[in-house]
């Protein structure tokens, strides 16, 4: 199979991207997934990444889903690496490749040229892990004053960042670099909904990772020898968790901890995603099936499937 253009699914947390992708594979039969999620890709935490069935992956190639130790740290320039890696091995079996997830900065990664940074270090991130937000902002403006002013003094993880890479490189994050080149053309569909209905369903899918046996997951990787901070557990969904195991939080707050920082991460992907070139299809209006019959006449449009 020979195509310049790559299908990706996008669509904010909980928006059904993982019911969608496994009916167009019942479809089209000759696709492999490559999972675009942050949390997806660590071993032994399946409840709170929402991962699909092990059965599912097992009938269906799924691609960065359950591999990673939680101790390791995985960027969107470790993604964009693997996918311009998986795709031409896809395609040289002969089967389509198709995007799926909900993590922005990674999927930007395909449609925008991005910058070659430096891998990500725990322990600069533990020492930084002492400075405000005012100090780091302080910090980075000494060294690249646009870089800080076009971040900001709220964004933390993005100071830290770049206040990272200057350390490990010398140079100022805002200094033209070499740019990464990806040889394929994305093409977007997403799923959207009203933002009560999708709160809603969020409030279902913290309630059923409860259910499921999110805590005893997190249990059961202390067990196995995982200490706390990790970078799995370092999240809006485990964290709570965590700290209700510490006796810091009640259950209950625990669940709420964790809708918030859900709808809010939810908010984010919706404004990254309302930018982005995105086939939009309504949850609230739009069955699964007909969202997969008319991505599949696209596809055959394109020449992309036979």
């Amino acid at each position: 199979m020979i195509t310049s253009r790559l299908i990706c699914l996008v669509g904010p947390t909980r928006s059904g991207k993982t019911d969608l992708s496994l009916l167009l594979a019942e479809q089209l039969q000759n696709v492999e997934f490559i999972y675009a999620d942050s949390l997806a890709v660590y071993k032994y935490l399946d409840i709170g990444t929402d991962k699909p069935l092990l059965s599912w992956r097992q009938k269906i190639p799924h691609h960065l889903v359950d591999f990673l130790d939680p101790r390791k740290r995985w960027s969107a320039f470790d993604f964009k690496k693997a996918v311009a890696h998986l795709v031409p091995e896809i395609l040289e079996r002969g089967n389509l490749p198709i995007v799926t997830g909900g993590s922005a900065f990674y999927l930007r990664t395909l449609w925008q040229s991005f910058t070659e940074g430096t891998s990500a270090d725990w322990r600069f991130r533990i020492w930084c892990s002492r400075f405000s937000n005012e100090q780091l902002f302080a910090l980075l403006r000494d060294v690249d004053p646009p870089r800080a002013q076009k971040i900001g003094k709220n964004d933390r993880q993005r100071l830290i960042r770049a206040f990272e890479i200057f350390s490990k490189t010398g140079h100022p994050p805002s200094e033209k670099k070499k740019r990464s080149f990806f040889p394929f053309v994305p093409v977007f569909f997403g799923i959207r909904w009203e933002k009560e209905t999708l709160k809603k369903r969020i409030v279902e899918r913290v309630e059923s990772m409860f259910q499921r046996g999110i805590v005893e997951e997190v249990q059961a990787l202390f067990r196995m020898g995982y200490n706390f901070p990790i970078p799995a557990l370092d999240n809006f969904t485990y964290l709570p968790v965590v700290q209700f195991l510490q006796g810091n939080m009640t259950l209950e707050e625990a669940k709420e901890k964790i809708t918030q920082g859900t709808f809010l991460f939810a908010k984010r992907q919706m404004n990254w995603f309302k930018k982005w070139p995105i086939t939009w299809f309504s949850g609230e209006n739009t069955s699964p099936e007909t969202m997969v019959k008319e991505i599949c006449l696209f596809l055959a449009k394109e020449g992309m499937v036979r």
